[in-house]
């Protein structure tokens, strides 16, 4: 098998003896920082656990700690030994400010956790409830300003991706909105109409889009989806300069061994080349990346910066100062 013939390669290696125990069956969780199937980050970190298991010759769970912003989920990854059985997925830049709003230490993503690889790049969605009356941005940002503050967007935190996101969005298209931070799930809520609309990845809503039970305003990707070719793109609402680049990081806790780092980076390359790991994606609309730790961080040093100023936006609304050393 070639996933066999891979870890036997790998194997020989000088680092391998100090991580034999991951072949020997040991474990693996993958804490994520959202519900269970609320989030690609959910959805992607349960398929690529079902292939990595393979690869590793190893059970790899996923286990869901929402709350705070990704703090609950972050933090009980740092209280385990860098050994490389527990890891975070999720995406890392915004939790500095997350770490920071709530008065914790600051969190360095690329000293306190490592960067084991890129997982996806994710398609959002600006998806409204269609009880608020908007078919389009240009409707949504006319409601908005007719009834400045009034207007009501969710995520799973502040300082989340998904606040990052909103407040990006709502800064470009001149409108004020206000936050509804969740623990759980907000769905259902939404749906109901009790949220006016969220700024998210595409998967968790693209279906609900599809049954009409939402609408979708605006695809921030150059592109548009093919699942929802009628939704039309940032550019084509007439803010070009919207475009979204995100996707999810596969984290070890900071001071995990090199060793550990390139074996956990290799079955995850592995799993990414799966066909039908792929095809799954595609289907959540999200796309495989595979690369190196090296190409995990510098992504989280450009996603970081690109949306710096949706976050320092955040930071000031909670009265927070920018933490000295943060990643640049």
């Amino acid at each position: 098998m070639v996933l066999a013939a891979a870890a036997a390669n790998l194997a020989g290696g000088p680092w391998w003896a100090g991580w034999a125990e991951v072949v020997q069956g040991r474990p693996i969780r993958i804490v994520v920082p959202v519900p269970p199937g609320v989030s690609s980050i959910d959805l992607a970190a349960r398929a690529v656990a079902r292939v990595m298991q393979e690869t590793l010759n190893a059970p790899v769970l996923v286990e869901n700690q929402p709350g705070g912003g990704g703090i609950l989920a972050a933090e009980a990854v740092l209280r385990t030994p860098p050994d490389g059985h527990t890891l975070f997925l999720g995406g890392v830049g915004s939790l500095v400010d997350v770490f920071l709003a709530a008065g914790r230490q600051p969190l360095d993503p690329l000293r306190d956790l490592v960067p084991v690889g890129r997982v996806t790049r994710d398609h959002w969605l600006v998806a409204a409830a269609p009880s608020l009356g908007a078919a389009s941005v240009a409707e949504l940002v006319a409601l908005a300003r007719q009834r400045p503050g009034e207007l009501t967007y969710a995520s799973f935190g502040v300082g989340s991706p998904f606040h990052v996101a909103a407040v990006r969005f709502c800064r470009g298209v001149g409108i004020e909105a206000t936050h509804v931070p969740y623990r759980d799930s907000y769905m259902g809520d939404l749906l109901a109409g009790r949220i006016s609309f969220v700024v998210q990845s595409s998967a968790p809503v693209q279906p609900h889009v599809a049954a009409g039970r939402l609408r979708g305003l605006a695809v921030l990707s150059a592109t548009r989806l093919p699942g929802l070719p009628e939704v039309p793109t940032i550019a084509e609402t007439g803010h070009s300069d919207l475009d979204y680049n995100s996707g999810v990081v596969l984290y070890a806790p900071g001071g995990t061994l090199a060793g550990a780092v390139s074996r956990l980076n290799a079955a995850l390359n592995e799993a990414l080349r799966v066909s039908a790991l792929r095809a799954r994606f595609a289907e959540l609309g999200l796309e495989a990346t595979e690369g190196s730790p090296a190409d995990a961080e510098r992504f989280v040093r450009w996603n970081m910066a690109a949306n710096e100023d949706a976050r320092a936006a955040i930071l000031a609304e909670r009265n927070v100062g920018t933490p000295e050393g943060r990643p640049r």
